[in-house]
């Protein structure tokens, strides 16, 4: 071990790490890494960019480009949708089938594309089947990873393999020579998941007699979470359109219907105007709108300040900033228990320049941040010789801070609230607000206790914005009612659908607010999924994920334009956008040209296969914006920018002593150890990692292990190619699991029961038949 040597594997300790914790772009990571490299001299900068032109990378590039023109004329489509004719309503069949069907799809076509494009025909036939989503889909992404491993060009470990053995000028894979193996693999994947796999998947009973809006509806738990809001006449709403109450913000629910003279308006937009006696079918919790509606009777009042600066000479105020090395870094208020620690209570966080005062509770502190606090001389003294903190102010001046902060609440006689305590108002839950004290018969308690009870007169002295208790007010002697049947919500020019986020979606990362979501599609998003289970609350502010999956509602002709956007893949057949299916036999024709040229010898891979993308691009079975779109760029850039490193790993000697450590704990055992060896740390790097970045840094490893051994450098690359493609145990070892997560309703943990029994059965399979067809 050299420091050369160390200061590589730290490099790559750290890219690993940033890999697997994703707090970079895997791509970005990549970069970084790169230029690492090439700045500290591990390779030069004529080596740096030779990724970005290597024949794995344009290989890569152009099967894109053909999976592309398959999906978009329509050929995937057409071979999917034959699997209900043929094979019926039994289950076991039908997994056979999915699973077969997907394979012989992801052997041309890149694997996540095959699943895409499997997705809605899939999800379909468990509508007419009755067969559970969850006992499809990941059988659907099992085989198409499976399906990628029996082709050289059907997954990108197995075209670096062959690259990195062409680039050192030993015996290359043809296109076919993984298709003895992939095939077993696939083979037995389908056996492992019709007798083994099977009793592990989720079971979600959705019944044949279901209509399709009725199921997502159910699944989702919709009619759980739908009630009422009747306005009565006289109502400060009547007149206002539903975006100027700002009502979804203030109560914390989804308005998705209006009930007017018996006439139900579905998805209604921001610019509908409220009238006096309309129903509003709501979205939401009945429970927590039911208790924020006792605020309903109170009176906002000035003089907060006043009444604090009576109160100064008991209570004062304090600001102190929280040091960078404290141990409350990250941690909320609530978690930390400062209330109980201190006794103070915090009014307000200057963060970066800026006073929050609502939610507190909740929001996770960072360094520097400035806690402004109420309390008793002695409570702030705690607080001023805590070690995390930093005083920058106390005194009276502190309240002049809060003056436009806080404000008083007056309890009249049969308010709700009369009698509660303060604990069980849950202001700060409801409405984000913090009750720094109690103003009663002319006296000021401060910083009061949760059990305190809240007597009619009393005036509570509140931190935050009163906007929501003032939006609440508006509303006037509104009813709730919660029996409202699901039924409520469905009409026949109104389609419901579920659609999941796309690979390489643009709206991966956004929150439904900020892509605008009922304005650009004239939708609205009636529920979230995510691992395994619904998500009805705050909506507009989560950012979606790879594989999240969304119930949207809306008029049948905005779901078919929705159908058409590359950011989502909608799960019915009535939304898909039409497919070129006069061009399908160019796409075909591109793929059958690149195989020809390649089985004739006449080309190698990567020029024949950029010759089939120009080919379906040129012949208009998928154009230039659709080709593009049809990339993963992010994997494009993560190959081009990881490949250097075997050169690095070479140059410093770091693969010889990787290489020396194998063969000496696994080369006393024989050949078929050490193969075993580098197949089991492929397989668990590409389950933390990816299947490309495993295949670039073990093939150095792999290459002088077999030197050592005197063994053929065959087996083990294909032993290490195929591994790195087995990658079921999570569902973030291939995107391809990811893509069916929220379309299935699965957990992480579905995938850790069935995927893990299946990659110890393949990888036991690969060592024990690799050297039957590659002979060590």
């Amino acid at each position: 071990m050299t420091v050369e040597i160390g200061i590589l594997f730290a490099i790559l300790l750290g890219m690993a790490y940033l890999f697997f914790t994703e707090k970079l772009p895997v791509d970005l990571t990549a970069f970084i890494g790169l230029v690492i490299f090439t700045l500290a001299g591990f390779v030069t900068p004529g080596e740096a960019f030779t990724g970005f032109s290597s024949a794995a990378v344009i290989t890569m590039l152009s099967i894109f480009f053909v999976s592309g023109a398959l999906l978009h004329t329509g050929v995937a489509d057409i071979i999917g949708g034959r699997v209900h004719t043929f094979i019926g309503n039994k289950e076991v069949p039908l997994i056979i089938a999915i699973m077969l069907v997907a394979g012989v799809l992801s052997a041309f076509m890149n694997n996540i594309a095959a699943t895409a494009v499997l997705l809605p025909a899939v999800s379909s036939i468990s509508k007419k089947t009755g067969v559970s989503p969850s006992r499809l889909f990941i059988p659907l992404s099992f085989g198409a990873i499976l399906g990628g491993t029996t082709t050289l060009i059907g997954t990108p470990p197995n075209i670096l393999a062959a690259e990195m053995l062409r680039e050192r000028g030993l015996p290359s894979f043809g296109l076919f020579d993984f298709t003895p193996l992939g095939s077993v693999l696939l083979l037995g994947g389908i056996l492992f998941m019709i007798t083994v796999g099977r009793k592990f998947l989720p079971d979600t009973d959705i019944g044949k007699s279901v209509s399709p809006d009725r199921e997502l509806s159910r699944m989702y738990q919709i009619e759980q979470n739908l009630f009422s809001i009747r306005i009565p006449f006289g109502s400060d709403l009547d007149g206002k359109t539903l975006g100027q109450t700002m009502l979804g913000s203030s109560l914390g629910v989804q308005v998705v219907g209006i009930v007017r003279d018996e006439k139900k308006q579905l998805a209604p937009s921001g610019n509908s105007v409220l009238l006096g006696g309309d129903v509003l079918l709501v979205k939401g919790r009945y429970s927590e709108l039911n208790e924020l509606f006792r605020v309903r009777g109170v009176e906002i009042e000035e003089g907060a300040r006043a009444t604090l600066e009576r109160a100064s000479s008991r209570v004062s105020g304090i600001a102190a900033k929280l040091v960078p090395d404290s141990g409350m870094v990250h941690k909320t208020l609530r978690q930390i228990g400062f209330r109980v620690r201190f006794g103070a209570i915090v009014v307000g966080i200057r963060s970066n320049g800026e006073l929050i005062d609502t939610n507190l509770a909740e929001r996770p502190l960072q360094a520097g941040d400035e806690i402004i606090a109420i309390g008793t001389q002695a409570q702030l003294d705690t607080i001023a010789l805590e070690r995390d903190f930093e005083v920058s102010q106390r005194g009276r001046s502190t309240f002049r801070d809060l003056e436009d902060h806080l404000f008083l609440l007056r309890v009249p006689e049969g308010s709700p609230l009369a009698g509660a305590t303060v604990g069980e108002s849950r202001m700060s839950e409801l409405v984000g607000l913090t009750i720094a004290g109690i103003m009663r018969g002319g006296e000021t308690h401060l910083a009061t206790d949760p059990e305190e009870s809240i007597l009619a007169g009393d005036e509570l002295l509140v931190a935050g914005e009163p906007s929501k208790i003032r939006s609440i007010l508006a509303l006037g002697n509104v009813t709730l009612e919660q029996d409202v049947s699901e039924s409520v919500i469905m009409t026949d020019n109104m389609g419901m659908v579920e659609a999941t986020v796309a690979p390489r979606s643009h709206a991966a990362g956004k929150t439904i607010a900020g892509l605008r979501f009922a304005d650009k599609y004239g939708l609205q998003v009636l529920a979230l999924w995510r691992e395994g289970k619904p998500i009805h609350t705050g909506l507009p502010k989560r950012r979606l994920r790879f594989g999240d999956a969304l119930l949207v509602q809306g008029p049948w002709n905005k779901i078919r334009l929705f159908g058409a956007d590359p950011d989502f893949i909608t799960l019915s057949p009535q939304a898909q956008e039409p497919r070129r299916k006069n061009k399908a036999w160019f796409a075909v024709g591109g793929l059958l040209l690149m195989i020809a040229m390649v089985v004739t010898g006449w080309q190698p891979i990567h020029v024949a296969a950029f010759t089939a993308a120009t080919f379906v691009v040129l012949f208009g079975a998928i154009t230039m914006e659709e080709a593009y779109r049809a990339v993963e760029w992010r994997a494009i850039f993560l190959v081009a920018a990881i490949l250097p490193v075997g050169i690095a790993m070479e140059r410093t000697g770091g693969a010889h002593l990787l290489s020396l450590s194998v063969t000496t704990i696994a080369g006393p055992y024989g050949p078929y150890a050490v193969l075993a060896g580098l197949v089991l740390l492929s397989s668990m790097l590409s389950q933390a990692l990816d299947g490309a970045p495993a295949v670039v840094l073990l093939t150095p490893v792999a290459l002088q292990a077999a030197e050592q051994m005197g063994i053929s450098p065959m087996p083990v690359m294909m032993g290490i190619s195929l591994a790195a493609s087995a990658a079921f145990m999570t569902p973030f070892s291939h995107k391809a699991n990811l893509l069916v997560m929220g379309a299935g309703g699965y957990k992480v943990s579905d995938y850790l029961k069935v995927g893990t029994p299946l990659t110890i059965v393949l990888l036991a399979v690969l060592v024990y038949l690799i050297p039957m067809f590659f002979p060590l």
